[in-house]
């Protein structure tokens, strides 16, 4: 059980580095008003498929790390260490932007909520954090919670909270109410083809995995020749027909990417540098992933002051280098010694996992 899945590190690396760079294309382009070659068409936005790849493999890496393990012990360890992989360091980050929003003013309840307890629906329309990407730990968190209430249930239980959502999720196609909106999420379902991803790979012939990728292939190309409407925002998050859309059009070859690259990796080979240079940055995706707003911000301010001109490329090129290193720096020097510091209860300290 101590699996270390270099493709899936290198896939988070990979899905890390989609969303800095469709934010940095949005900062270059809508904030500075500055041509960039991806500008206008679907390749523009597509890194926010980033996001999908990440909730598949989140579901994969929590269904394959918990293998075997049962009860309200187990459960209470599983739930203590997500949080203290997620939560402090996000806080940490988020804490300038609530400084400035307090300053000005700006900061509501409803922001607070959503920073600090994950609850980021308290109307109809998705209330965004602080600090931006953490909408998606919001989701991150719930599925976290439902899984946690699984291993401590049991396989009833687990599929007594499989009903309840899926009839939270058909509800909120017909009533608009903000749990339903939240709990019934159609987001949540790529949480689950991940699950459903780590109970079948191990039986699939390793063959399946190149048709897999293969397939992902066919249907990222799909979207990106004939458009994705307005997936990449939040209305998928606030319109669960989108929602649902969203899944399909992504969510699915984000599925069979995961499981191909899963598949298709041989445990009896050992990784070469590519490799383990890419584990490594999928180690610190987390902390790109979060700190990369950070930087971007103060970009922005540094690029709008005239101090330096750059082309729109330029720009775009050295924001993303720019939050790739900052987010191996804090996860380096921030993000370790949080994890050393919060260390996990005794019991649960053994059931640590390389990916978790």
């Amino acid at each position: 059980m101590g699996e270390r899945f270099y493709g899936v590190q290198g896939l988070r690396f990979a899905a890390a580095t989609a969303v800095v760079v469709a934010h940095a294309l949005d900062l270059a382009g809508t904030r500075l008003g500055l041509e960039t070659v991806l500008a206008g068409e679907t390749l523009e936005d597509f890194g926010a498929v980033g996001v999908d790849v990440f909730f598949v493999i989140s579901g994969f890496i929590i269904a394959t790390t918990t293998r075997g393990q049962a009860g309200v012990g187990a459960a209470g360890d599983f739930l203590w260490r997500r949080f203290r992989r997620v939560a402090p360091i996000y806080w940490l980050l988020s804490l300038p932007i609530l400084v400035v929003m307090a300053r000005g003013g700006t900061l509501s309840p409803e922001v607070a909520v959503a920073t600090f307890l994950f609850w980021p629906f308290s109307g109809l329309e998705m209330t965004f954090p602080a600090l931006g990407p953490g909408w998606t730990l919001c989701f991150e968190m719930l599925f976290y919670a439902g899984f946690g209430l699984a291993m401590a249930g049991g396989k009833r239980v687990g599929w007594g909270l499989v009903g309840a959502y899926a009839v939270m999720l058909a509800a909120g196609l017909v009533v608009a109410a903000p749990v339903l909106r939240f709990w019934g999420a159609p987001i949540i379902l790529e949480f689950l083809l991940g699950v459903g991803i780590a109970s079948v790979w191990r039986e699939a012939p390793r063959r399946l995995g190149r048709w897999a990728v293969g397939l992902a292939m066919v249907g990222f190309g799909l979207s990106l020749v004939v458009g994705y409407g307005g997936i990449d925002d939040v209305r998928a998050l606030n319109d669960p027909l989108n929602g649902l859309r969203r899944v399909l059009i992504w969510g699915l070859p984000s599925a069979l990417l995961v499981f191909g690259v899963v598949r298709m990796e041989r445990a009896d080979v050992a990784p070469g540098r590519l490799a383990r240079a890419a584990a490594f940055m999928g180690d610190a995706s987390y902390s790109i992933y979060l700190t990369h707003v950070l930087v971007i911000r103060a970009l922005g301010r540094l690029f709008e002051s005239g101090v330096v001109a750059a082309p729109g490329d330029a720009v775009v090129g050295l924001t993303v280098l720019a939050s790739l290193a900052a987010g191996v720096i804090v996860h380096l020097w921030v993000e370790r010694p949080v994890l050393k510091v919060m260390r996990p209860s005794p019991v649960g300290r053994g059931l640590e996992r390389p990916n978790a």
